[in-house]
């Protein structure tokens, strides 16, 4: 009977360590995600163009100054990086939260042009209860040390990468608490002769962006749906239970929205099957 229960105990102890270490990982492990998206009206110039998404880094850190995070990001070499918001946290606890983004960009190699659309966490920045929506100064200060490093925060903008003669149109919407988009309003009409790239946080607008004009979208905020079921996907998101969209590819008509999982999370630290994530998008043409 002794032994039996001890057999019992040394099985449970294991189970429980395998639990806790898996846990941990899924938390901590980075992964990196790898696709090739084909774009109509694609310049050539642009062919083997590599875009790293990263989102929803919510102050998580990945070893100090998210130096295993950097060296993940180094190594892909994109040719930019773009950011879909919800990097850090919107607590009037933590008033110094975004220096945790500061510091992994400082720590990037410096060749890579980033640009970068706010979240909500961004858009309420440091609010002390829902009654008040942000305190003075406290986002504009967070963007201008952005902008001294080189990061375009688009907020409601386009802006034109170029490759010699060719370009394509990248826009950024900012992130509005309301939820009302007016994409048209706020970014103007597409180009449907160029390649139109938007960012935008919120991924539950797709079709809106795919009826705007927008040949691909980089999107954020669901956590991968948190935890992540074979055969169905995530579980929960800010939308709720079993959303429609919660990471990978997305596709409607000749539209391709990205979604990524996203690296940290809030308010509560729980992945599974669901590890933190860095996009790699390679793309070519039709």
């Amino acid at each position: 009977m002794v032994k039996k229960r001890r057999k019992i105990l040394v099985i449970t102890l294991a189970i429980l360590i395998f639990l806790v270490v898996y846990y941990l990982l899924q938390l901590n492990w980075i992964s990196v995600s790898n696709e090739t998206v084909h774009l109509e009206d694609l310049p050539e110039e642009f062919d083997g163009f590599k875009v790293v998404q990263l989102s929803d880094l919510h102050t998580k850190e990945f070893g100090e100054g998210n130096k295993r995070l950097v060296k993940k990001i180094n190594k892909i070499e994109p040719d930019i990086i773009v950011i879909t918001g919800d990097m850090l946290n919107n607590s009037h606890d933590i008033p110094n939260n975004g220096e945790v983004l500061i510091k992994l960009l400082e720590n990037l190699n410096n060749n890579y042009p980033i640009y970068y659309v706010t979240g909500e966490h961004e858009e309420g920045l440091y609010y002390e209860d829902r009654n008040k929506y942000q305190k003075e100064g406290t986002k504009e200060a967070y963007e201008e040390k952005l902008s001294n490093l080189g990061v375009k925060v688009l907020n409601d903008e386009q802006t034109t990468i170029t490759i010699q003669d060719a370009k394509i149109n990248l826009y950024g919407l900012k992130e509005h608490l309301s939820g009302e988009i007016q994409i048209e309003e706020r970014l103007g009409e597409t180009n449907e002769n160029e390649v139109n790239i938007l960012l935008s946080h919120r991924p539950f607008y797709f079709d809106e962006y795919a009826d705007w004009g927008a040949d691909l979208v980089f999107s954020g905020d669901t956590h991968g749906g948190m935890l992540r079921l074979p055969f169905i996907g995530g579980v929960v998101s800010t939308e709720g239970f079993f959303p429609e969209y919660d990471g990978g590819l997305f596709h409607k008509e000749n539209s391709i929205m990205v979604l990524s999982r996203g690296l940290g999370n809030n308010p509560i630290p729980l992945r599974i099957n669901n590890r933190p994530e860095v996009v790699e998008i390679t793309l070519k043409s039709k």
